[in-house]
């Protein structure tokens, strides 16, 4: 056979800027086309909760599995839902049509729908690693890290010494922003998984993490949290009855020890904590709460809704105002002498600094101020003599990567490593301290974990402001460790402009009515219903990949297609937007134009991969009917009394499902036909040894050419065969690459764990052990062919696969795979 030229794949193609797709049946189009990466809701969230697929399953009605998708990130989807800063929400591609889709309260929604439709939890998990870890504290960084760790099979024991577990939830939350039931509910889910939660118990003194260790602990998380509130550090602060500090204002509060307050109440502060002490305020009878803040609303850090909020329920705010002295009478507060301020520049945190006006100043009438100026850590638990490295802002100082101390074997996250920070941030921490921890108890690097911290920096809303759907430079480590060689799959879509979407403004958040909430500390957001919610989630764009949700849900009105080259020898997968499948262009195969920058136009012709059915081989078994998520296949009854099966293609979205499970193989998806897998095997190469790879799609297995060389095969011509899952590679295909002088076939698929239709696994090792007894009676050598499911959590469990298979073909051996989901290990026949 003659040598091919080498050509650039589609999918090196698709990734350069300033591609388009134009049709000849449509003179006035042409289209933005490229790779899409993950969606910026998901990159903007520090957890890298898989926002697009819970919202999808919402707009489905699948509530429970909604739940269930962000209980993989967020063990507090009931917290977050209420309290969350929700920084995807300000990233969301459907502000550019009207308003974002209401993420937060979705995630809400959910968690009170199994409140209200109550199911068993889990029960304790099994025990089976001998290592034993204590974390300090149970806020939200503490109780991640225990989930996580008691998940991966440690026995973990949190120390908490206030009466109630929750950390700064508990203490520093009020019960109209975040009810009390919630937080029990969420942290008992977590108990109940085995972690024991040790409630009234402070570790302190000269030698407390020593006996931690001494006492039979391997490694130690410190989550204290930020619960020490600050001085104002002004004349008078100490001097009076009546001064309190924000944090401990809202402790006594929230633990039912609330102080009795005067009429008039100054807060100073324009932070969230600022903003709960004055509604709490409000709440205990005061009549006249001000808010005093040194800067302009523009600076003030507390988020905008709360704010109106406050607002709303009669709090005052009286901007460019900062306190200068605390005065009181008779050993009792009266109130304080301020100053108007002006803003300068900006100072180290961006804002303009505030500037003392001179003869400026003036009295302040109050009964109690409350400081909420900010807080630090509690560091009185350490000795005087310690060994950690603590930061000036009285923090712990930690690589920021791994959550390491300088003490071997204790780590730090949360606020105790932050100072003051959001929920969200709390739990993204508590996630890479559970993975460093484990890698330090394994005694390997904790470079993995400086992997997942990376993840969540680029989520910070500083590093968004360039991110567009179009963009092919923002790497997410969260999504490429979805799948199976933790490769992101190419995936190449039609961009039709935002715009063209219907306005739908988002829905509205049922509230209590000013009277009622003020009256009392109810929960002042009453949630969406069914309906509310379903509709709110049809709102969402779908932005992001479609292997970035591994959920096919029959809102989804794309269609998936393969846009190959007209000479067979080039393809990738597209997603068609419905825009693009309208009568006057839908007659398949769709003749296009690829226009390359100032290069020669490639003429391409789009395929959907809808599926039919060869109905003389089908059973009629129904396997098709029950997987379909859109309800294209039915069975229909024979004139014999059987029934076959028969596939709409109107309906069909090409998922490639059915032709997984079908185990007569009797439904064939388009293009992926003989003629296509000719088109791919005319790359032989006769000057080398030619293996045959077929590739799962949705597992981004494919080599580099960084991947060759380090495999130091260079006679080896490598042909990568992508399809839609290895479950429906046909036996024919593997005889074919073999008659066409492949050297060796190679079938690299998704563990089971990982596997897209999750039963594609199951199918394709039923598929492939009768390849290989029918290899054997034809007589051809059996280490032809080899099948594997590379390490999901391994990058180059694709790249020690291949290169095994290469030896093995090399030395005559036979290999087959197998079935261990940790690793990636060839077994060699005797």
């Amino acid at each position: 056979m003659e040598r091919s030229r080498r050509v650039e794949p589609f999918e090196q193609i698709l990734k350069q800027p300033g591609v388009s797709l134009s049709f000849p049946r449509d003179p006035n189009s042409e289209y933005a086309v490229g790779r899409i990466d993950t969606s910026p809701c998901r990159l903007a969230c520090p957890a890298g909760v898989n926002t697009k697929a819970y919202i999808s399953l919402i707009a489905a009605g699948r509530f429970r599995e909604a739940l269930e998708v962000v209980r993989e990130t967020n063990p507090f989807p009931g917290i977050c839902g209420r309290v969350c800063v929700h920084p995807c929400e300000s990233f969301c591609n459907r502000a550019q049509v009207d308003e974002p889709v209401a993420i937060c309260r979705l995630k809400r929604f959910v968690a009170d729908y199994e409140l209200q439709h109550p199911q068993e939890p889990a029960g304790p998990l099994p025990v089976t690693q001998k290592e034993k870890v204590a974390i300090i504290g149970s806020g939200p960084a503490g109780l991640t890290a225990a989930n996580d760790l008691i998940r991966k099979g440690y026995a973990v024991t949190v120390f908490e010494a206030m009466p109630k577990a929750g950390g700064m939830l508990t203490a520093g939350i009020p019960s109209f922003r975040l009810p009390r039931p919630i937080i029990e509910y969420e942290i008992d889910i977590i108990k109940k998984l085995g972690v024991e939660i040790k409630t009234g118990k402070k570790i302190s003194g000269r030698r407390a993490i020593d006996k931690l260790f001494e006492t039979g602990y391997d490694a130690v998380f410190i989550a204290i949290g930020a619960h020490k509130g600050k001085k104002l550090e002004i004349a008078g602060e100490d001097k009076y009855e009546g001064t309190l500090d924000a944090s401990s204002f809202l402790y006594q509060v929230n633990l039912g020890r609330a102080p009795k307050l005067a009429n008039r109440v100054a807060i100073i502060g324009g932070g969230n904590s600022a903003l709960d002490a004055a509604r709490s305020a409000v709440r205990l009878g005061s009549k006249a709460v001000t808010i005093v803040y040194r800067r302009s609303r523009k600076e003030m850090p507390a988020n905008e809704w709360e704010i109106e909020d406050a607002e709303s329920e009669g709090v005052k705010i009286q901007y460019l105002t900062a306190p200068v002295e605390i005065l009181g009478r008779n050993g009792k507060v009266t109130g304080m002498k301020c100053t108007r301020i002006s803003l300068g520049e900006p100072d180290e945190s961006g804002r303009r600094r505030p500037i003392p006006v001179q003869a400026s100043e003036f009295t302040f009438k109050a009964g109690n101020i409350i400081a909420a100026i900010s807080q630090e850590p509690d560091l009185s638990f350490l000795p005087k003599k310690h060994e950690f490295d603590i930061s000036k802002w009285r923090t712990f100082n930690v690589d920021e990567s791994t959550l390491a101390t300088s003490r071997p074997g204790v780590f730090a996250g949360g606020d105790a490593v932050t100072g003051p920070n959001t929920v969200i941030d709390a739990i993204a921490s508590g996630h890479v301290a559970a993975q460093s921890i484990e890698n330090y108890l394994n005694s390997q690097s904790l470079q993995q974990a400086s992997d997942s911290k990376a993840a969540a920096k680029t989520s910070s809303p500083g590093s968004l402001d360039q991110l567009t759907l179009d963009s092919s430079s923002t790497t997410d480590l969260r999504a490429t460790s979805l799948n199976g060689s933790g490769r992101r799959p190419d995936e190449f879509e039609i961009k039709v402009d935002i715009g063209q979407n219907r306005k739908k403004l988002r829905a509205d958040m049922p509230i209590m009515s000013r009277s009622a909430r003020i009256a009392g500390f109810d929960e002042a957001e009453l949630g969406f219903s069914e309906t509310a919610a379903v509709a709110e989630a049809q709102r969402c764009l779908r932005c992001g990949p479609c292997g970035e949700c591994f959920i096919c849900v029959s809102e989804c009105e794309k269609t998936v297609s393969v846009m190959a080259s007209t000479d067979g020898r080039r393809d990738a997968l597209l997603r068609l937007p419905p825009e693009i499948t309208t009568p006057n262009l839908q007659s398949w195969p769709l003749d296009g134009i690829l226009n390359v920058g100032r290069r020669k136009p490639i003429p391409v012709q789009i395929t959907p991969t809808t599926c039919t059915v060869e109905q003389e081989i089908c059973r009629g078994c129904g396997e098709c009917v029950s997987v379909c998520e859109y309800s294209a296949p039915m069975l229909i009854p024979k004139p014999n009394g059987l029934h076959v099966s028969i596939i709409s293609e109107r309906i069909c979205r090409g998922c490639g499902t059915c032709v997984a499970v079908c185990p007569s193989s009797a439904i064939v998806q388009q293009y992926f036909s003989e003629d296509w897998l000719l088109g791919k095997l005319q790359s032989m190469d006769q000057t080398k040894r030619n293996v045959v790879i077929f590739t799962c799609n949705w597992n981004g297995t494919e080599l580099v050419p960084p991947d060759l060389e380090a495999m130091s095969q260079p006679d080896a011509n490598l042909i990568f065969i992508r399809t839609t899952c290895c479950g429906r590679i046909e036996p024919s295909f593997i005889f074919r690459a073999l008659e066409h002088g492949a050297d060796g076939v190679l079938a690299a698929g998704c563990p089971t764990s990982a596997c897209h239709y999750s039963f594609g696994n199951r199918h394709a090792t039923e598929h492939f052990s009768k390849v290989r007894n029918m290899l054997n009676l034809l007589g051809y050598s059996p280490e032809k062919f080899q099948w594997t499911w590379p390490d999901k959590n391994r990058d180059d469990g694709f790249i020690e696969a291949i290169g095994l298979h290469l030896r093995n073909m090399r030395d005559g051996k036979s290999c087959s795979e197998f079935v261990d989901e940790n690793k990636t290990r060839a077994v060699t026949d005797a």
